[in-house]
């Protein structure tokens, strides 16, 4: 448990995430409600100071615990493959043989399982979780009902279950966590910015507030350079001269917020915070000018958007960050 005066730098750190919506709206030319500014600070800051939002990486947890439960699910297969060659009993064969279809079939869903947690949609992932344990549980009730005993895989089949279970509580508690920032955010004037600048502070809450700063430029540094290097790629493969035109011009738009955001980093080391907020605060304007050049008169939407949204939320991020530092 961290002291109060972590706890307290956090719950501002967390308050500050609405106070993002001040750059915001000086990014892109939007008016601010003040009063619904201290409201927003009042439902983040009531969330941090509740420690209503729990510090753990649920989705991590419940991929272990489901990437386990796969592997269990492997070796019950290979132990009921093993007996059916040795079984000569009718009715121990046909148990035997429904097994083995349960424990691949219970297999396949939780991978099935993985890929919709990945994929967010916990509901899907928590079914195919449940479907499994049915499966396993079938294999159990096929030696009951044809030799009136219990299988050669229980005690391998409840570390199976274990597993399964370990698996959907997490999931649970992932989907609670998410809730709790979804409804802490769904009154601020910029939900996505908040929920992504929650889920920046809670995965690297003991960084401090100097610490997430520097990560949080880093991390944008590598979204405008993973831009640059994609458009290089684009004006090697692209044949329409008017496109070739447009990337090469975004190209130089990318460098020079590159070149800024780098420049921020030593200001950020001397605590030069005003310097530094001015530097990455630039980054998105560059941005910006790029999407500029492709929608021109035709409107064309640039095929670098979605990655220019990802930048322009984390250059955002970096802001809120940078800006609490210049005000202690």
């Amino acid at each position: 448990m961290g002291s109060l005066h972590g706890l307290l730098s956090f719950c501002f750190v967390l308050v500050l995430v609405l106070s993002s919506n001040h750059l915001t709206a000086k990014a892109h030319n939007k008016s601010t409600n003040q009063i619904k500014v201290e409201a927003d600070f009042k439902i983040i800051a009531e969330l941090a100071g509740k420690n209503s939002i729990p510090n753990a990486d649920f989705k991590g947890l419940a991929k272990l615990a489901l990437t386990k439960a796969i592997s269990n699910g492997n070796v019950i297969c290979q132990r009921v493959n093993s007996l059916l060659l040795k079984s000569s009993d009718m009715y121990t064969t046909r148990s035997l043989t429904g097994c083995s279809t349960n424990y691949k079939d219970a297999v396949g869903l939780i991978n099935k399982s993985l890929a919709a947690l990945d994929a967010k949609k916990y509901g899907d992932a928590k079914t195919c979780i449940t479907d499994a344990l049915a499966n396993s549980t079938k294999c159990e009730d096929r030696f009951e009902e044809l030799l009136q005993r219990k299988s050669p895989f229980t005690f391998m089949k409840a570390k199976f279950g274990l597993l399964c279970l370990t698996g959907l509580k997490h999931i649970n508690l992932l989907v609670q966590k998410e809730r709790l920032i979804t409804e802490g955010c769904s009154q601020t004037l910029d939900k996505e910015l908040c929920i992504s600048t929650v889920g920046f502070f809670l995965e690297n809450k003991g960084l401090g507030l100097h610490g997430l700063a520097k990560l949080a430029v880093e991390k944008a540094l590598q979204d405008g350079t993973r831009i640059h290097n994609h458009i290089s790629v684009l004006l090697k493969t692209t044949s329409d001269k008017c496109v070739l035109k447009k990337l090469k011009s975004c190209s130089a738009f990318y460098l020079t917020a590159i070149g800024k955001i780098k420049a921020s980093l030593p200001a950020l080391d001397c605590n030069r915070y005003g310097d530094a907020s001015t530097w990455v605060g630039a980054a998105i304007g560059s941005a910006e000018t790029c999407e500029g050049v492709f929608a021109g008169k035709s409107n064309t939407i640039s095929p670098l958007t979605p990655m220019k949204i990802e930048f322009s939320k984390q250059v955002s991020i970096s802001l809120v960050v940078i800006k609490k530092l210049a005000g202690n």
